[in-house]
């Protein structure tokens, strides 16, 4: 019986993207906001950042503090598929900026009662 294996490495593709914020705050929703948009999938946030594992590949999201001491997120995908890695970086930054413009009118809104 002859035996025949190949041994094709699978190429991997990575995106990371950093954002600086304002306060722990905005990260802390837009964990929750990716949590709730990716309910379906397998995740792991039992340690400081969240990762995501879905068919082809997964991607985390973690809080770290630069340099000059300014709040970031790192943004990492990782996949099988270079488009599949951009459409999902797409997705998870559009997430990102829509909580941002949430908490910047949330928290700059001033209410007139008549």
């Amino acid at each position: 019986m002859n035996k025949e294996t190949i041994n094709i490495k699978s190429p991997r593709y990575k995106l990371v993207k950093i954002e600086h914020v304002n306060n722990l705050g905005v990260y802390n929703k837009f964990i929750n906001w990716i949590i709730g948009e990716f309910d379906l999938y397998l995740k792991n946030n039992e340690s400081k950042q969240l990762k995501v594992y879905f068919p082809n590949g997964w991607f985390s999201i973690g809080s770290f503090k630069s340099d000059n001491e300014e709040i970031c997120i790192r943004i990492k995908v990782e996949g099988k598929s270079k488009i599949a890695c951009e459409i999902l970086m797409e997705r998870i930054l559009n997430t990102y900026s829509h909580v941002v413009q949430f908490y910047e009118v949330k928290n700059d809104s001033t209410y007139l009662i008549d």
